[in-house]
């Protein structure tokens, strides 16, 4: 068998696996179905995400310095102020000036955006541990999201250094380099966005860099 054949043939089993694998996450246990209506949960991520995109975008328009308020008021809808997810934002797709005010900077967005599009809420893993206490206040909820996005997508989840192994926990349980989660505020009919997982931000660094 030629490289190229067998290089082939590696990606087809690894695409396989994760299909089954993902089937398997997707459909086991009629009482995680119960906990966690997928279908209901899929239409509001979407709604939220559209929301978030739009917020995205506004944030990119961006040609004057903001302050921490105005960054916290252009994604009032999508972001719980003062959580991960807000520092998540200013981290990746901002830069600080010695001001203290931010000024937007690309980033990894169109892959971060890329892999949201494509992510299907798959299950939740009960309100998130927080113990950092300048954090807390809001109770956020974990939840475990399909991603894919291609064969790197599952070179990356079947990695045993990234995943061990890659798998959906039962509901209700948080766990650990199992399965990228987001953590979102459920709490009041429409979403916002609390935090995003090194699982999840892990997958979208190796995308970024695959793309390079």
């Amino acid at each position: 068998m030629t490289r190229a054949a067998a290089g082939h043939a590696r990606m087809v089993l690894l695409r396989w696996m994760a299909a089954w694998l993902c089937l398997g996450c997707l459909f086991a246990g009629s009482a995680m179905a119960q906990e966690f209506n997928r279908a209901t949960e899929l239409k509001r991520y979407r709604v939220w995400l559209q929301d978030f995109k739009e917020d995205m975008d506004r944030l990119s328009a961006v040609r004057t310095p903001l302050t921490d308020a105005q960054l916290d008021t252009m994604f009032e809808r999508t972001v719980v102020p003062g959580s991960r997810g807000a520092g998540f934002i200013r981290k990746s797709f901002t830069q600080r000036g010695s001001d203290g005010a931010y000024l937007p900077v690309h980033g990894p967005r169109s892959v971060f955006i890329g892999v949201l599009e494509t992510g299907i809420p798959a299950g939740q893993g009960g309100i998130y541990p927080e113990t950092e206490a300048s954090l807390k206040g809001t109770d956020l909820t974990v939840w475990y999201m399909h991603v894919d996005v291609g064969d790197m997508t599952n070179t990356y989840l079947l990695s045993p250094e990234h995943f061990q192994p890659y798998r959906l926990p039962a509901a209700g349980t948080l766990e650990r380099n199992a399965y990228p989660f987001l953590l979102m505020d459920t709490q009041h009919g429409a979403l916002r966005l609390g935090g995003v997982s090194n699982e999840l931000w892990g997958l979208i660094v190796y995308l970024s860099n695959a793309a390079r």
